[in-house]
Parts: C-alpha cells; sequence; structure tokens
C-alpha cells in the first residue's frame, strides 16, 4: 500500500466531469500557485502546472493517466505544492534545474531506516515552511529522536539544542536540555553535559525532571574531579526526596562511589559498593561496578585488588577505555610487587594490539631485581617503581626503595636527583611529617642549579603545607621560601 500523506486518493474509471483550476504567479523571484481540484486528473493537473510555471514532467507514467486528485492549495510557494499533489497519492516530487521530477514513494514494508530518512526530510521541509506552526517544536524532538535511533547522536543533540534556542517558550524545551545532556554524557563531555542539566535546573518552567537532572549533574560533576561538590550535590537530593526506583538508587550510590574514591576514602567507597551491588546490581550493572571498584581499590592502596578490578573491567569494555584498563591494571600489578602479574597483563594486551612496553621493562628488571647488588641494579627502574608506589599509597614501601638508592643518588643527574626530592618528600611526609620532608627538601634544593627544577621542589612544599593546613608557610613556599 501506498503511503498518502493528504488529499483524496481515487482510483476509477474515466470520470468526465472531473475538473480542476490552476494559477501561477511570480513575486519576489519566487513562484506561488493556487490550485483547486474537485476529482482532477492527476496527469491533467501536473501537465497544466508545468506549463504555466515553464517547467518540464519527468516522471509520469501510464499509472498516473487515472489517478483523481481533489486539492484545495492557495498561494502556496510551487516546491509546496508539487510536493502536496504528489504526495496525496504515495509519489515524491521535487523540481530541480527547471524539471517537475517524480517518484514513486516508499512503501510502508521498506526498510525502517528509509522510512526514517524519508519522514526526516518531510519534517525538515515543513520545519522551513512552518517555522513559527505550534507544532514546530515538536517536530524538531521528533527529528532529534529519529536521528538517534539513526545512530546519529551528534545531529540529534544539535536538534536538541536548536529546540531550546528558537523555542525556549515550550514545554519541550526542558526535554530537549535532558536528553541533549545525556547524548553529552555518552561522548564522555561532563563539563557541556553539566551545562545543559544546570539549565535546566535554572528553568522557571514547571517539569518533572528536577530528581533526574540533579542525579545525572552530581554525576558529571563527579567524572570531572569535583568530588566533595557531588556528595554534597547527593545529600541535598536525598534531602529533597527518596530514590523512586531500584535503577536510581543504583545510580545515587555509584555517584557516592565514585565521589568517596576521587576523595581518597577508598574503604567507605568499597564497603558503600558491596552493600549496593549485593541488593541492586544485576549484570547489566558489571563493567560499572567493576569500574568503580577499581577505582576504589586504588583510593584504598589495595593495589593486588585494583589490578584485578581493572583487567576484568577491561574485558567488558574496548578502544580507550580498555587501554587505559589494562595499563591500570598492570601499573597496580607492578605497585603489589606482582611483576609476574604485570607480565601477565602486558602480554593480554599485546594480544589485543595494545602495547605496555614500559611495564614489561620494569617488571622484568624487577624480577631480577632482588639477585643484584643495589650498585648494579637498575636505577632508574628502582626510582620509577619507588615513584608509582608513591603514587598508589604505598608510601613506606616507596621509602623502602629510595633508602636503597641513597647511596647511589650523589652520582644522579640533576632531573633525576629532582626525581628522587619529589618521591622522598611525598613519602616521608605522609610516614613521617611535613617537617622531616621540608627538611629533606632544603638539602636537595641546595645540591640543584637548575631553576626549573628547583621550582617544582618550592612547589611541592608548598603543595605539602597547603595539605597541613599551614596556609602562610605554603604562600611563602610558592614564593621560593622554606
Amino acid at each position: 500500500m501506498k503511503l498518502a500523506i493528504a488529499a483524496l486518493l481515487l482510483l476509477a474509471p474515466q470520470n468526465p466531469s472531473a475538473r480542476h483550476e490552476l494559477t501561477v504567479l511570480e513575486r519576489e523571484g519566487e513562484r506561488f500557485c493556487t490550485i483547486h481540484a474537485d476529482n482532477a486528473l492527476l496527469h491533467d493537473v501536473l501537465r497544466d502546472l508545468a506549463e504555466q510555471a515553464q517547467i518540464s514532467v519527468d516522471g509520469l507514467d501510464a499509472s498516473t493517466r487515472r489517478t483523481l486528485v481533489s486539492i484545495d492549495l492557495r498561494e502556496r510557494p510551487l516546491r509546496q505544492a508539487v510536493t502536496f499533489i504528489a504526495g496525496s497519492v504515495g509519489l515524491e516530487a521535487e523540481v530541480r534545474q527547471g524539471i517537475l521530477v517524480l517518484r514513486p514513494g516508499l512503501e510502508e514494508s521498506a526498510d525502517p531506516a528509509l522510512l526514517r530518512d524519508a519522514a526526516l526530510a518531510v519534517s525538515g521541509a515543513t520545519l522551513r515552511d512552518f517555522p513559527d506552526h505550534a507544532l514546530a517544536p515538536e517536530a524538531l524532538r521528533n527529528q532529534a529522536v529519529l536521528d538517534e535511533r539513526q545512530g546519529r547522536p551528534a545531529s540529534a543533540r544539535a536538534r536538541y539544542d536548536q529546540l531550546v534556542e528558537r523555542y525556549p517558550d515550550s514545554a519541550l524545551s526542558t526535554d530537549a536540555l535532558f536528553s541533549a545532556g545525556q547524548l553529552l554524557m555518552r561522548e564522555e563531555a561532563w563539563q557541556d553535559a553539566a551545562d545543559r542539566f544546570s539549565e535546566l535546573l535554572r528553568s522557571e518552567r514547571e517539569h518533572d525532571l528536577e530528581v533526574p537532572a540533579r542525579l545525572e549533574l552530581a554525576w558529571c560533576v563527579a567524572r570531572l574531579g569535583q568530588h566533595e561538590r557531588a556528595l554534597y550535590m547527593m545529600d541535598a537530593l536525598d534531602s529533597i526526596d527518596a530514590a523512586a526506583s531500584r535503577s536510581e538508587e543504583l545510580r545515587r550510590t555509584q555517584v557516592r562511589v565514585r565521589a568517596l574514591a576521587g576523595l581518597g576514602r577508598g574503604d567507605a567507597a568499597l564497603k558503600l559498593l558491596d552493600e549496593v551491588d549485593a541488593r541492586l546490581a544485576t549484570p547489566a550493572d558489571r563493567a560499572e561496578s567493576l569500574e568503580l571498584r577499581a577505582l576504589a581499590c586504588t583510593a584504598a592502596g589495595r593495589h593486588g585488588d585494583a589490578a584485578r578490578a581493572w583487567l576484568a573491567f577491561a574485558q567488558l569494555c574496548d578502544g580507550p577505555h580498555k587501554e587505559h584498563a589494562l595499563q591500570e591494571a598492570a601499573t597496580h600489578a607492578l605497585a603489589a610487587n606482582d611483576e609476574v602479574g604485570a607480565l601477565f597483563v602486558a602480554q593480554a594486551a599485546h594480544k589485543q594490539g595494545i602495547e605496555l612496553d614500559g611495564v614489561t621493562r620494569e617488571a622484568r628488571a624487577a624480577l631480577t631485581l632482588e639477585n643484584q647488588e643495589p650498585a648494579t641494579a637498575d636505577t632508574s627502574v628502582t626510582l620509577a617503581r619507588a615513584e608509582r608506589l608513591c603514587d598508589g599509597g604505598s608510601t613506606a614501601d616507596a621509602l623502602k626503595l629510595l633508602q636503597s638508592l641513597e647511596s647511589s643518588a650523589p652520582s644522579f643527574d640533576e632531573p633525576m636527583r629532582a626525581r628522587f626530592a619529589r618521591c622522598q618528600a611525598r613519602s616521608v611526609a605522609r610516614e613521617v611529617g611535613i617537617d622531616t620532608a621540608l627538611t629533606c627538601l632544603r638539602e636537595e634544593l641546595a645540591r640543584l642549579s637548575q631553576p626549573e627544577l628547583r621550582r617544582e621542589l618550592y612547589i611541592l612544599a608548598g603543595e605539602l603545607l597547603e595539605q597541613a593546613g599551614r596556609i602562610d608557610e605554603a604562600i611563602e613556599a610558592y614564593r621560593g621560601r622554606i
């Protein structure tokens, strides 16, 4: 069955009473048509229209000679008129280079993707012709939905943004902001997504999206590294309304876990994650749960568990996420002194086209380190391992490795000497205290001559003092005095 857009389609024997009236006028360089037809032959109407518009017709065939149409159009642009006439009998038409081209319309059984593309084309033309129509916002929203279904998220997002910009007073503008924000989240454009949700929450129009918008905004804020703010937002949301569904409760907990892990509160994050996994998580939530577990284990300094979680997460993702997860798995295996495990991860990554050469070299060097004298060991590998332990929170183990390098330290070049000093100061600050760390930095500053390296140590001193709450001394350190 042909798709009929408008008008009456009659496939009947010859009707001698069929008739039509048609005029074409040109105004400001554009042709306008007035057509009235009552059971007129489509063939006659289009021939008359082409003659008065001084164009030719391509596509008329025997099937159109018995087709009847009823039309009432007044001063419509030529392009609109031919689209309407042809569409009323299941045909497609367009005017190009002085030719009216007719084509068969799509069947209802056609490929859904083709039907959606056709709907987009018709909707787009209608919006261009009637941008101020009351249904224009809905048409633009429907275009965005079709784009999403066709796998064109960027185009869909652009249409949602157009809806908000063109029709800010429409009741659909808030839905468009929310949908645009969700599409941006899929692209991991966290700041842009946060901007959309924030704009939605500032809207004075009544809507039922406040809770989901607040929740998604909190997630974006956590992904942007603003972990304390994300927790405050979740506390505020919980005080406004309880979670309405299992999925919403799970999402709220996931935001908290990510924020807690980001704040270094790994044990609290793991406890919360264990609770939610036991009660709410489904197999579909496994990837998200594994990534959060990996982050929480990292924050808790549980490197072995973090390595296993990252490796499991890598098996469920692809692209840059897989490469990052494998790198993290190998890194934490090294931090856990599991060089064999690190080599296993590196080999698994190699099979998938991902090279972790640095990890492989470090793991192999570390495996032979125990059988070597400190003087003959690869000091750069040892220092890199100490830095990795320090970054992961294992500062006591880092200090042990640094102590094995103290006899070799005088022979280091200045960049390596500065690396040693930074790792030592950070580890000592955590294990012994800030004042001892400052003493170590003063001693190393006396040995360094390069201004940029000295500046790095002063900045580190300032950061350590700021973390200790000694703001005045931190300011002095940033000025180059400790």
